[in-house]
């Protein structure tokens, strides 16, 4: 407990002095890098890999003679009819008619 009691202005004034440097380092100071950079490779880098993918992509060809396959015809749908149901109301959360909306709860003061 001396030991604070004899240096208490000195730690105060290193903690201020530490406080100042922060604030000064968050809010004043550059950084070095910006925080938005855009790098140019040379050769296009991203683009030019997606214009060589939509190339191969391009090149892929489907054999239509699956469809005409007899296991192909004999694929059976397995969906279901989807049955339409009655529309409900436009607004879910408006008072029903023939309701009396309820009364507004008392706001009751906070204690401190």
């Amino acid at each position: 407990m001396d030991f604070l009691k004899q240096y208490q202005t000195a730690i105060l004034f290193l903690a201020i002095v530490l406080a100042l440097f922060g604030a000064y380092q968050f809010f004043i100071a550059t950084p070095d890098v910006p925080a938005l950079t855009v790098t140019e490779t040379p050769g296009g880098g991203i683009d030019q890999d997606l214009v060589a993918l939509l190339f191969e992509l391009k090149s892929i060809r489907l054999d239509n003679a699956l469809f005409d396959d007899p296991l192909f015809d004999s694929l059976q749908d397995f969906g279901q009819e989807l049955v339409s149901e009655p529309v409900g109301r436009n607004n879910p959360f408006a008072p029903l008619p023939g309701s009396e909306p309820l009364p507004p709860k008392p706001v009751s003061p906070r204690a401190p």
